[in-house]
This record gives structure tokens, C-alpha cells and sequence, in this order.
């Protein structure tokens, strides 16, 4: 019996210690759990954005395939002569050739 009353008594402060230890380490995984789940947000939102860039990047491609196959010469004589156009074919002797406009006269200033 008397063991007991000899022995060392914990000290309050100690256990004090330990809650605020247990605070700290629960706070800051509750920290680190939210600044993940913002991380994964961002993520998130950049792979969306990404996704959209690769969507537009094929729609572009495919305006680019359409507009390529418009402005072709064999399909638009086609298209042409299937609605009924009055144009006529031209003879490489016809075109004629326009350069760059020649510059104007420099007019000469005139003093008093």
C-alpha cells in the first residue's frame, strides 16, 4: 500500500501537453485534407479546360477541313454547274495579270 503513495504522481501539465498535442495533430490533418481536396479541384478544372482547348483545336480543324474542301476548284465547278450558274470557263489567255499600283507623283511644295 504504501508503494503506491511513494510512487511519482503525473503531473497535470503533462496531460494539458498531450491535449494540445492531440489538437494540433488533428487540426492539421484536417488542414492538410482540405488544401488536398482544393488540389483536387484545380486539377479538375485545368483537365476541363484542357479538354475544351482539344475540342476546339478538332472543331478548328474541321472548319479548316470544310473550308478547304469549298475553296476547291473541282468541287466548286461541280457545285457550280449543279445549280445552274451562267459563268463560262476562261482560257489562260484571258487572265491578265495586275501588278502593284505604280507610285503616286510627288507634288512639289510651293513657298511664298
Amino acid at each position: 500500500m504504501n508503494r503506491r503513495r511513494n510512487e511519482p504522481k503525473t503531473h497535470p501539465s503533462v496531460f494539458i501537453t498531450l491535449i494540445l498535442a492531440a489538437l494540433v495533430v488533428v487540426t492539421g490533418g484536417v488542414m492538410h485534407a482540405v488544401y488536398k481536396n482544393s488540389q483536387v479541384k484545380t486539377e479538375r478544372l485545368i483537365d476541363q479546360a484542357e479538354t475544351r482547348i482539344d475540342q476546339t483545336r478538332v472543331k478548328i480543324r474541321m472548319i479548316e477541313v470544310n473550308m478547304d474542301k469549298m475553296l476547291d476548284r473541282f468541287e466548286m465547278k461541280d457545285r457550280l454547274y449543279a445549280a445552274g450558274s451562267t459563268l463560262e470557263p476562261i482560257t489562260p489567255a484571258d487572265i491578265v495579270v495586275v501588278g502593284p499600283p505604280r507610285p503616286a507623283p510627288e507634288v512639289a511644295a510651293v513657298r511664298e
